[in-house]
């Protein structure tokens, strides 16, 4: 027994004595962990703040201004004024300009002048339910708050009760794109997303890495291919299977769950092609990096796709993160690739709404690609 736990401690500083010589090993196995608990840690937020509410006043009175300056008071929403003809309330919808839009109508002051109820009419964007239910939950707060206050002042004006009818503010809402609030609307496009990535930038990354621990690769190098030939040859059929696995994603999501895909299927397809670029990238750009398929997956696994799904969107709202996170939100590819999905499959999005997005895909597609095509040597080391 003595003899076992002898050899056990040996084996133990023989490890320990490694990883203490491996300053790039202890940088992964702890510096690493730290860095993404606090990044991730003030990105993990349900909560819906500083919504984008576009306000239409048409009523131009002294109770509407007011109105609209208690919407801005709070903490909830970033307000700001529109006018031009209602037909652009829903285009700020579809592009993301605005997630609420609050429409105050005429007679709205002349209303509770004379206390009666005064509606306004919300217009909300339902592609995310949770966003849609806490945002008209919010702004009915607002409604209350400020009915509470003239209520006050009513009652002050009346301090015998002899007036029975008391001024109020209600919203009507109408949601947009998904109007029974189906999560599911939501969530299964980014689902697909997430195994396009899955597909195509780990398995790429693993595959060719499996070529040098084979052995195979020195088959190659004796070729008379181009290293930039060697990358379109090994990326082409990961793309291929990446379009036959979004085909068969679509089948499902459309005969099984049911979303509506009210945007066009052939754009849908060519934007995902610019999606393909950045993850075929990476995933090139990866297997440069490491030597064998267990570093390609720690790799791919820990330093990308974990940061993607926390960071995207696609667990937790962009806007409700801390703003040096959301400057970081900036690089990742996924976030662009869910608003297109979300936008062809819940509002019909065209690429006159998506071409930003397209732009931005395209852009780090290009750049990743030709990084790893730098970096990708027709040798063995």
């Amino acid at each position: 027994m003595k003899a076992s736990l002898h050899r056990i401690g040996c084996l133990l500083l023989k490890e320990l004595a490694q990883m203490r010589r491996d300053p790039n090993l202890l940088r992964v196995l702890l510096v690493a962990p730290m860095v993404q608990l606090l990044v991730l840690g003030f990105a993990a937020n349900t909560d819906v703040r500083e919504i984008s509410l576009a306000i239409r006043d048409q009523d131009h009175s002294f109770h509407s201004r007011e109105f609209a300056r208690g919407l801005g008071a709070s903490d909830y929403f970033k307000t700001y004024p529109v006018t031009g003809p209602d037909s652009g309330d829903a285009q700020r919808l579809v592009s993301g300009q605005a997630g609420l839009v609050v429409v105050i109508p005429r007679g709205f002051g002349e209303s509770l002048l004379r206390r009666q109820p005064a509606a306004v009419q919300v217009l909300a964007d339902g592609a995310d339910s949770n966003f849609a239910v806490q945002g008209l939950n919010y702004l009915q707060k607002a409604a209350r708050l400020y009915s509470d206050g003239l209520v006050r002042v009513a009652a002050a004006a009346d301090p015998a009760g002899r007036a029975l009818r008391l001024p109020s503010v209600v919203a009507e809402s109408r949601v947009w794109y998904n109007p029974e609030l189906t999560s599911r609307y939501y969530l299964i496009p980014g689902i697909m997303a997430l195994l396009l990535l899955v597909v195509t930038m780990l398995v790429t990354s693993m595959a060719l890495v499996k070529e040098r621990e084979e052995g195979t690769f020195e088959q190659l190098i004796v070729t008379p291919l181009r290293p930039a030939e060697m990358v379109i040859g090994k990326l082409l059929p990961f793309g291929l299977v990446g379009y036959i696995a979004i085909t068969f994603a679509l089948a499902v999501i459309l005969l099984v769950f049911r979303v509506p895909l009210r945007g066009s299927i052939p754009l849908l397809y060519a934007l995902t092609g610019l999606f393909l670029l950045t993850t075929l990238g990476l995933g090139l750009f990866i297997s440069t990096l490491v030597k064998t398929q267990q570093q390609a997956m720690l790799v791919a696994t820990f330093f990308v796709m974990m940061p993607f799904i926390m960071l995207s969107g696609f667990a937790f709202p962009v806007e409700n993160m801390p703003r040096p996170i959301q400057m970081i939100t900036q690089i990742i590819p996924l976030k662009y690739y869910l608003i297109i999905l979300r936008g062809i499959f819940l509002k019909g999005s065209g690429l006159a709404e998506l071409w930003p997005q397209a732009l931005v895909l395209l852009g780090w597609g290009l750049g990743i690609l030709a990084l790893a095509a730098a970096r990708f040597r027709k040798r063995l080391d």
